[in-house]
């Protein structure tokens, strides 16, 4: 508990020294992954909605905050999220092969597929056990 609240501090204490914008949005990013890694999925929507009002046109922190709502079941949320991702960075392979999780928990098989199929073809790897349920 010790460490947890030294870790607390010093982010505190990095976050009120951080001076410029783009140490704040790397910061708040990379809390809101390591929130994200902890299971604290709320704190890293918080965190990441931060980096959001910094840079409206940061598509890792669109699509870090999609996957946490999505953790939270928060589907038709993180599929906005995942679609402003791919807006901005339409060759996001990442963003489109999750946007296919997202669109098969809403029951859109069909988007789901479309979707792991772009993201195979932007590279993703180990795309094919996904689009087996396509057939």
């Amino acid at each position: 508990m010790k460490n947890f609240a030294y870790f607390v501090f010093m982010i505190s204490l990095l976050l009120n020294s951080c001076t410029s914008k783009q140490e704040k949005i790397e910061l708040f990013t990379q809390k809101g992954i390591e929130n994200i890694h902890k299971g604290d999925n709320n704190s890293a929507i918080e965190d990441l909605t931060k980096v959001i009002k910094l840079q409206k046109d940061y598509f890792e922190a669109y699509y870090y905050r999609a996957n946490a709502k999505f953790n939270l079941k928060q589907a038709k949320e993180a599929l906005i999220d995942y679609n402003k991702a791919i807006e901005i960075k339409s060759d996001y392979a990442d963003a489109y092969y999750n946007r296919g999780f997202c669109k098969q928990f809403i029951g859109d098989l069909t988007g789901a597929c479309a979707d792991w199929d772009q993201a195979e073809k932007l590279g993703k790897p180990n795309v094919k056990d996904m689009l087996n349920k396509c057939k």
